[in-house]
């Protein structure tokens, strides 16, 4: 944890670099957010809804500006699905430069870096959607509906609905974090170059997983649950400001981007302190197939060498495979 920790206040810049792609996502939205929200200053009912919930006040809101709220929403939508694309385009280039270990520069490498992984790293990204929605309705989804068919005419606060609702609960958690952790590694796979494509990346990553799940889904809760501490001290902090003027509201805005900017090196500091666990538990050889069929052997160290030197355009990647890489056990 403590290389986590040093690596994202080394690597601040690039912590800069993804609370860019949030406030880029955030724009999207803005201006029709500002134009929507505009008539709550200028309104007849903005007193009433200003002390407090007013349900005729609100609901003539509503029909009043009805095409307003159709495109905040389709805004709001396209901004999700920009940030969204920005994170899988991201993210492989803040993993080469993490593995590379160069502070500087960071802009220009982490684009030109991630456009060379993107598609691989959207197509990883379908892969585990696809996966985390088959585990999650044979494990989850059909359990519960199950049990709920089973308890239909029990009281509520006994065994069969709470049964429901904590296996939904905890087997669901356990199924994220499996998936997530697997698709986690499999991007670190690609971004040091132990494979060419998503489905070369899952095996390796696979292959890592090997009897070390526990510690590796250690370092994901830990990470998480910073992430959500730091997000809940600052959202708390800033609705107990409650700004009302103008310096104020600016102030509140400030402050929540540097909660972001935090967030970001909580991102940066979980990918360190994936790569180090991964990097402590590579095997001493990787098999790597080769398009023939035949496989040639790689010492770990060689295998580490390449991968930083395919942070460069020039050199390219060390696998000449068809797209599959297997770490030996």
């Amino acid at each position: 944890m403590s290389r986590g920790f040093s690596t994202a206040i080394r690597h601040r810049r690039l912590a800069g670099v993804l609370w860019l792609s949030l406030l880029a996502s955030a724009l999207v939205s803005w201006f029709p957010l500002k134009k929507l929200f505009q008539p709550m200053d200028e309104g007849a009912f903005r007193e009433a809804l200003v002390k407090g919930w007013d349900g005729w006040g609100f609901l003539s809101f509503l029909v009043s500006r009805g095409p307003e709220i159709g495109v905040a929403l389709a805004a709001v939508t396209g901004a999700f699905i920009v940030f969204a694309l920005l994170q899988i385009f991201l993210t492989g280039g803040v993993l080469r430069i993490l593995i590379d270990g160069r502070p500087r520069p960071v802009f220009a490498r982490v684009v030109a870096e991630s456009a060379g992984l993107f598609k691989a790293n959207l197509w990883a990204t379908a892969r585990f959607a696809l996966t985390a929605g088959i585990w999650m309705a044979l494990l989850v989804a059909v359990p519960v509906a199950l049990l709920g068919k089973l308890g239909k005419d029990a009281p509520p606060n006994t065994f069969l609905p709470d049964l429901a609702f904590w296996w939904a609960v905890v087997v669901g958690a356990v199924v994220l974090l499996n998936v997530g952790l697997r698709f986690d590694l499999a991007r670190v796979a690609l971004a040091r170059g132990d494979a060419r494509n998503a489905r070369g990346a899952y095996r390796v990553a696979k292959q890592s997983l090997s009897g070390r799940r526990l510690s590796g889904i250690r370092i994901v809760l830990f990470w998480l649950a910073l992430g959500v501490a730091v997000q809940a001290v600052f959202t708390s902090a800033g609705l107990r400001i409650n700004p009302r003027t103008n310096s104020a509201v600016t102030g509140l805005l400030v402050f929540r981007q540097f909660g972001f900017f935090l967030l970001a090196m909580v991102r940066v500091g979980f990918w360190a302190a994936l790569l180090a666990w991964e990097e402590r538990r590579r095997p001493a050889y990787s098999v790597i197939g080769s398009a023939s069929g035949g496989t040639t052997w790689k010492s770990s160290e060689e295998i580490a060498t390449s991968a930083a030197a395919s942070a460069s355009p020039e050199t390219g990647s060390s696998v000449t495979t068809n797209g599959s890489a297997l770490l030996s056990s």
